[in-house]
């Protein structure tokens, strides 16, 4: 296969919210704690989009206008040791303290992944701080072309797909996912417009459908139910 594969690797509630406030459930706990374990186990590098992402406001980026800039992938390798972790970031709109992020117990350097939308003083915004970026696609996102340049630039076998709801659909609707892993908590949301773990705006090219693969227990109350498309 010339591109990556693809592992939507969620963790939701029994009627498959992505985002509850869990804090003080202990069992909940324990299955977060092996949703992350999992993202590693799964593949070489992991990645979400930008609603996931926006920690820090939109900021003025004219004091890194005027420089001139091509418009094509700028590679920077990891370190020794340190993870891949993808934002997909079609216009530029996030912004960074530094170019590495910590999260469940690893290091990983961002790469960020990006269209030929991006203003050109986001790129030399990015290249301030050592963040390398990816181009996929001139106008929208195509997760088919972002699969074949992660595997070839940087040697990624599988990737991690990890929310939210608009990216996984957008890879959903490519047909670019191969697995899903859905590990699920012992909670209810209950929320009628609660976020699913796949939203499209306008779906076109749903249902998909997928084959049962296997089923796992996590502590007493939670689960990991897998799915394959083959």
């Amino acid at each position: 296969m010339d591109r990556a594969k693809v592992i939507c690797h969620m963790m939701t509630t029994i009627d498959g919210k992505i985002a509850i406030d869990w804090e003080g459930n202990e069992d909940y706990g324990i299955v977060g704690a092996k949703y992350d374990a999992l993202i590693s186990d799964y593949g070489e590098a992991y990645g979400c989009g930008r609603n996931t992402f926006q920690y820090l406001p939109e900021s003025d980026l004219s004091k890194f206008s005027g420089e001139k800039v091509e418009y094509k992938d700028n590679i920077i390798a990891p370190k020794v040791g340190q993870f891949l972790v993808v934002a997909f970031d079609r216009y530029g709109k996030l912004r960074w303290n530094s170019n590495i992020m910590k999260y469940g117990g690893r290091e990983s350097l961002i790469v960020e992944v990006i269209t030929e939308q991006v203003k050109p003083e986001f790129l030399t915004y990015l290249k301030s701080l050592n963040i390398p970026y990816i181009f996929a696609g001139k106008t929208e996102f195509e997760p088919e072309l972002f699969l074949k340049k992660i595997k070839e630039l940087y040697k990624v076998n599988t990737f991690v797909l990890c929310g939210g709801a608009g990216i996984n659909a957008a890879f959903f609707e490519s047909d670019m996912i191969d697995e899903i892993s859905l590990v699920i908590g012992a909670a209810i949301d209950g929320n009628h417009d609660g976020l699913t773990f796949v939203g499209a705006e306008k779906p076109k090219t749903f249902p998909k459908f997928f084959h049962f693969k296997e089923l796992e227990r996590v502590g007493e109350d939670g689960i990991i139910l897998r799915y394959t498309k083959d």
